[in-house]
């Protein structure tokens, strides 16, 4: 008995840590298909539990786009009983957040964007020293989300931490969304954004972001920067 449960947690601990990796190269599809390995196996582990709802609602939220179902899991997450607060309860209430977006529920979102930014500023020192995927989704999300709900000071903000940190980490990751951020934040405020519009162009186009590369590129037509038609 002993080494069978032993054997279920060192598949289980495998498979999330599968899943994280897709969560990062945005592989919502392969996720779903790793989350469907769970499905028979016993999970006793409240961390692994959480985690589970949080992509299960992932999956619903990019794939499905079913809102609800998205919301629901989100919920059933955020119900698991865990003392320490870690960098995936934040992103429980960002996707939460973003998921009331999508269904035009304002004022709902408005609650779910105030935890997460309180949650945030009582971790900042720990997701400086989190892994530093976790660091920038969170940062990259919320800069997103911000702009959504018509914050653009706080936008700009969120977007600047999180590309301080893959800078300081010699990373690309999300840093076309960043830029990309920071230039709608910039614009909406009035201000020349022409530098950042043009890093999150060149960056989306090496990272291979075939969404951010169109958005900016009919965004670029719009706004003519002399630089692209030289």
């Amino acid at each position: 008995m002993n080494l069978v449960i032993v054997n279920d947690d060192s598949q289980i601990y495998s498979i999330i840590s599968d899943i994280k990796k897709s969560f990062y190269f945005d592989d919502y599809q392969a996720i779903e298909d790793k989350l469907n390995k769970l499905n028979d196996i016993n999970i006793n582990n409240k961390q692994e539990i959480k985690l589970i709802h949080f992509f299960n609602g992932l999956v619903e939220y990019e794939l499905s786009k079913n809102y609800d179902k998205a919301i629901f899991d989100f919920n059933r997450a955020m119900n698991v009983n865990i003392a320490n607060v870690d960098m995936y309860d934040i992103l429980i209430d960002i996707y939460t957040a973003k998921a009331y977006v999508n269904k035009k529920s304002t004022d709902e979102a408005k609650v779910y964007f105030e935890q997460a930014k309180d949650l945030i500023k009582a971790s900042v020192e720990k997701i400086s020293d989190e892994n530093y995927h976790d660091s920038i989704s969170i940062y990259a999300n919320m800069s997103d989300l911000s702009l959504n709900l018509g914050d653009n000071e706080r936008a700009a903000d969120y977007a600047s931490e999180g590309i301080y940190i893959a800078r300081k980490e010699q990373s690309l990751f999300k840093l076309d969304e960043m830029y990309s951020s920071l230039a709608e934040a910039g614009t909406r405020e009035g201000k020349k954004a022409d530098e950042n519009y043009i890093k999150a162009y060149v960056l989306s186009s090496i990272i291979d972001n075939k969404k951010i590369f169109e958005k900016l590129k009919e965004k670029i037509k719009d706004v003519d920067f002399n630089v692209f038609n030289n």
